[in-house]
């Protein structure tokens, strides 16, 4: 299952309740339904797209399990088996996933069993187009240059180094937003090659991620898309 870090980013929701001998933490949960899409990669023409589903606490939870629109019902797994985390594994097909209400009961550690919802809109997003992605001249950085997403509120950069059970994560940038005025076209990051070197040599993978959030608040995420580049240093 691809690791979704974009669900940090102002998802987590922690309630303490402090009394007067002691406090008490409330067993509290997040619920998002999120369009991911990607390019074919058989067919770089077509957008493939998929329902990912996330469920995050800083509570212990057992068990999460959605209800779909459609009434199909899909159990969650418990990422990396530390129980703050569940999502789904995406399954991609060229049809975007149905909007609607998603329901999810959760679970926690202890026994306490609570209901959530996300309403989940039809908006979608391309994912964004990589223009290059190479060593600076002077060979001090790593630069990613990649073409605005239409209706993209975020982006977000991840680098991976191995694949599959040997992938290790070098580098995850919190989601952020491009201020300029007007918004520029191209968009460029540039990652100090200090940031990879303890790595060492081999093949990194650097993910874009263009966001679109439910409301302004830029909490809940209503889609994303997602595009990489490979490079070998």
């Amino acid at each position: 299952m691809r690791k979704l870090q974009l669900t940090v980013l102002g998802f987590f929701i922690l309630l303490v309740f402090t009394g007067c001998k002691k406090a008490t933490t409330v067993d509290v949960a997040s619920a998002d339904a999120i369009i991911e899409s990607t390019k074919n990669p058989a067919d770089t023409t077509q957008t493939l797209y998929a329902i990912v589903n996330a469920v995050i606490s800083y509570n212990i939870m057992t068990s999460a399990t959605v209800v779909a629109p459609d009434n199909s019902s899909m159990q969650l797994t418990n990422y990396a088996n530390l129980g703050n985390s569940f999502y789904n594994d995406p399954v991609f097909t060229t049809t975007p996933p149905m909007p609607g209400i998603y329901n999810y009961t959760v679970k926690f550690q202890d026994g306490q069993t609570i209901a959530y919802s996300n309403s989940l809109l039809s908006a979608t997003l391309a994912p964004p187009f990589i223009k290059s992605l190479s060593k600076t001249t002077a060979g001090d950085s790593i630069n990613i240059v990649w073409k605005a997403v239409p209706n993209a509120q975020a982006y977000q950069l991840k680098v991976t180094k191995g694949t599959g059970s040997s992938m290790v994560q070098v580098f995850y940038a919190s989601p952020f937003v491009d201020a300029s005025v007007p918004l520029r076209a191209i968009l460029v990051y540039g990652l100090p090659m200090g940031t990879v070197s303890s790595y060492g040599a081999g093949t990194y993978t650097f993910e874009i991620d263009a966001m679109l959030y439910e409301t302004t608040a830029y909490t809940y995420i209503q889609a994303i898309g997602v595009s990489t580049a490979n490079i070998t240093l």
